[in-house]
């Protein structure tokens, strides 16, 4: 009888953990809404989270800044949940991320701004990048220089992918019995 109690607990400590990393995965994906940028709600919406065998999906339609939840992320076995990729498909994604300089995204926000951030306003060099504003000037940058190294390496990803983990862990047990 043991044998088989240890059979279904290695079990559900296998779906805990898949069910722990997807949850993870929904809290990273928020936070790095809540960090980057926020002009349009087209750059937060474009956030996926993929298995090696699958790829992202079509073009998320946002009025605001979106909100992921559990739907956002693939199930996958226990054996491929190392294995997930965060990616951003936004065509402007490199120039959010201050990854190059800037150049203005082809897709026209016209007057479409839906930020809750405050914006920082003032003059963009000419080779600088997204988050490079200062002084006066009517360029704008709704979240702050290099938002996106220092989301991960400032301690950003590692408190998200904790807090996720931990609250999917949880959820499963009590889903079970066991909380």
């Amino acid at each position: 009888m043991a044998k088989r109690d240890l059979k279904f607990l290695v079990k559900d400590l296998e779906k805990a953990t898949v069910e722990g990393v997807r949850t993870a995965c929904v809290e990273i994906l928020n936070d790095l809404v809540a960090a980057g940028p926020a002009y349009s709600g087209g750059f937060s919406s474009s956030w996926y989270v993929v298995t090696p065998d699958s790829s992202p999906g079509k073009a998320r339609s946002s009025t605001g800044l979106y909100k992921y939840d559990l739907r956002n992320v693939p199930k996958a076995k226990f054996n491929k949940t190392g294995q997930y990729t965060i990616l951003n498909t936004a065509p402007h994604a490199d120039v959010a991320m201050d990854l190059v300089p800037y150049a203005r995204p082809t897709e026209d926000f016209g007057e479409r701004v839906v930020t809750t951030k405050s914006l920082k306003f003032g003059k963009r060099s000419e080779s600088g990048t997204r988050g490079q504003v200062s002084g006066d000037g009517p360029n704008s940058s709704s979240a702050p220089l290099d938002w996106w190294s220092t989301f991960g390496t400032g301690g950003a990803l590692s408190s998200a992918v904790s807090k996720g983990f931990s609250k999917g862990f949880v959820r499963f047990g009590k889903a079970r019995g066991f909380g």
